[in-house]
């Protein structure tokens, strides 16, 4: 039933608001009554810290599995790309900056998975690349912090209301400009191969 729970109200307290949704949206959404969601949580803060548990525990599954795939670091990269693309109208900058405000040792948590998983996932990538003759021996720390800057501001919710583009749109067209500066003869092939020609 936990579980229930939190699949079924993640993305009303994701799309609305953690501080403004209140227990009684929560009942209504699913259709049960307050007393029984309390037996499973006791508070709105515990079934929010569930939430986004649940939430960071899937964004980890879904970037190991794809990681430790057979893929090359280009496919990799993108699949990592739209990953974040998926997850960015959650956790958007508006919803981080509330969690900050409000839930302050839950936004430092997320913060700091967001970081890490993004930082060393990336780097992992970017040394396979250059060990399979893909990308050139460009720095990996100045590769990284150009793609997560450049991820970090071009996949937002922000970003896309003030531009004609999709999420899928914009983590492809990052991917494209920032990783077309750093890729081999080889590599150059292998990106054509993996994305089309025109970005959908």
């Amino acid at each position: 039933m936990q579980d229930k729970i939190i699949e079924q109200i993640e993305d009303k307290f994701f799309k609305d608001g953690f501080y403004k949704t209140t227990m009684d949206e929560v009942a209504a959404e699913l259709g049960m009554s307050k007393k029984t969601i309390y037996k499973f949580f006791p508070s709105k803060d515990d079934l929010l810290y569930a939430i986004v548990s649940h939430f960071m525990n899937g964004m980890k599954n879904k970037i190991l599995s794809k990681l430790n795939s057979n893929g090359n670091a280009i496919e990799k990269l993108g699949d990592l790309l739209n990953i974040l693309a998926s997850a960015a109208p959650k956790v958007s900058s508006k919803r981080m900056e509330e969690m900050k405000k409000y839930y302050p040792e839950l936004f430092v948590k997320i913060d700091e998975f967001r970081t890490k998983m993004m930082f060393e996932n990336i780097t992992k990538v970017i040394d396979q690349g250059k060990s399979e003759g893909l990308f050139l021996d460009y720095p990996t720390v100045m590769i990284m912090n150009v793609l997560v800057g450049a991820v970090r501001t071009v996949v937002t919710p922000e970003f896309i209301v003030n531009n004609s583009f999709s999420f899928s749109e914009a983590a492809q067209y990052t991917l494209r400009i920032v990783i077309g500066g750093i890729l081999t003869e080889k590599g150059k092939k292998q990106f054509d191969k993996i994305f089309n020609k025109e970005i959908k």
